[in-house]
């Protein structure tokens, strides 16, 4: 029996587990931070698109990644870097919970990085 779908919201983090993986996908079997990017149209079919953040330090604001700092309202139990270049679809079980939200500057510094990696911009 599949699993009921929840409601995802866009700019919302969920802690998931992402293995397992192939190759140079981020993984490493442990729970990350995932900010949802995909619309609740898309979020309604059973998947949910995500950028996985990493607590490794990356090159400051680089092409394919975003720099978060923790703050109370997102959650983040320490600074972040959202890979854009990692963006993908998980089906929602990947998603344990909710920890916060994204402001509405992180979003868009997301979506613009977002839109550079995928060449829609």
């Amino acid at each position: 029996m599949p699993l009921p779908e929840r409601a995802f919201d866009r700019g919302e983090l969920y802690m998931g587990f992402m293995d397992p993986v192939f190759g140079r996908e981020i993984g490493g079997y442990k729970y990350r931070p995932c900010l949802v990017v995909s619309i609740p149209d898309i979020n309604s079919k059973g998947l949910v698109t995500i950028v996985p953040g990493t607590s490794t330090q990356q090159t400051e604001e680089s092409w394919n990644c975003v720099r978060i700092k923790n703050t109370r309202s997102n959650g983040l139990y320490n600074v972040t870097y959202f890979l854009c270049h990692q963006v993908r679809a998980v089906e929602q079980a990947r998603l344990a919970h909710r920890i916060g939200a994204v402001s509405q500057q992180d979003l868009s510094r997301i979506r613009e990085v977002l839109g550079r990696c995928l060449a829609i911009l």
